[in-house]
């Protein structure tokens, strides 16, 4: 019961963010010359608070789940607003307020102030036990999701990151997690870095996979011969991979990955805070140094 009252007071302050429903004006059908408002009809605040909780109750929730209004008030000139339980039983899930038109029509979900940044919630992305370079004490943490066959991770990693640890220096830890979207290529060449890792080669054998993205990507015998080049012990190597030894590492990432909202790559969480995709190293670098000044 409790869960499915969580999930009550999600439908309302769970709505995406920026969607507001049918709050609008009917058209005046007066003639052009008209020179005045037309009048509006509005309602008494107590019908209006009635007609909003009835909305809610009859419309939005299920089960036992039900609302109830704590107070009402004048909100501008065209809207009352109703602070709204949300309760199952006697276990409250919470307050949350919405609008209605003062002429008891339109029922407003959310009220959104254009001066301010709308912001993800943070998400607590562990480092799990997986590569990290950088500062292991550091204020920041960054982790990254990310595909070694992906292109827009290679930009990431050869272009953006190497600035990124370059300004900060010992300020930042970087933790790379993998999460492979294309196949077993993607499965198979994750597979590789953590076997060059058992041989403490795990960032070289990385980097190495990016840089020579295009090569490996349409000849994966490559990921032997990049082995080989690294002073890796090969033998070793290749039965780490026939074994497929990692493989239930890498799928844990992934699996990690979708719970914490990873729908693409790359997917960075900067202390918690989700930046999609390659964009210019100054977005990475605000989150940063808004992190480092808290």
């Amino acid at each position: 019961m409790q869960k499915e009252g969580f999930l009550v007071l999600g439908i309302i302050i769970g709505i995406i963010v920026g969607s507001i429903i049918g709050f609008s004006f009917r058209p005046s059908q007066a003639n052009p010359t008209q020179t005045s408002c037309p009048n509006v009809n509005v309602i008494p605040i107590s019908d209006a608070e009635k007609k909003a909780i009835d909305y809610i109750n009859n419309n939005l929730l299920g089960g036992e789940a039900k609302a109830r209004a704590l107070s009402a008030s004048p909100y501008g000139e065209h809207l009352y607003k109703v602070e709204v339980e949300l309760y199952q039983g006697s276990q409250s899930f919470g307050k949350v307020n919405v609008y209605i038109t003062k002429d008891g029509e339109t029922l407003i979900l959310r009220a959104l102030n254009m001066s301010e940044k709308i912001e993800e919630p943070r998400v607590n992305v562990s480092v799990d036990d997986d590569p990290w370079k950088g500062n292991k004490e550091a204020k920041v943490v960054i982790v990254e999701f990310s595909d070694y066959t992906c292109p827009y991770c290679k930009k990431f990693e050869r272009e953006i990151l190497p600035e990124i640890l370059q300004r900060y220096n010992d300020k930042v830890m970087v933790v790379f997690r993998d999460f492979p979207v294309h196949g077993n290529i993607s499965i198979t060449a994750a597979i590789a870095a953590d076997c060059a890792n058992e041989q403490g080669k795990f960032w070289e054998y990385h980097e190495l996979l990016y840089e020579k993205q295009e090569e490996w990507i349409f000849n994966l015998t490559m990921l032997s011969v990049y082995a080989h080049q690294l002073g890796l012990n090969l033998s070793k190597f290749e039965a780490c991979m026939d074994s497929r030894k990692y493989e239930e590492e890498v799928l844990k990432d992934r699996e990690d990955g979708i719970k914490y909202g990873v729908s693409g790559t790359p997917t960075i969480f900067i202390n918690g805070r989700k930046i999609v995709g390659v964009h210019p190293v100054e977005k990475f670098c605000q989150v940063i140094d808004e992190e480092l000044s808290d």
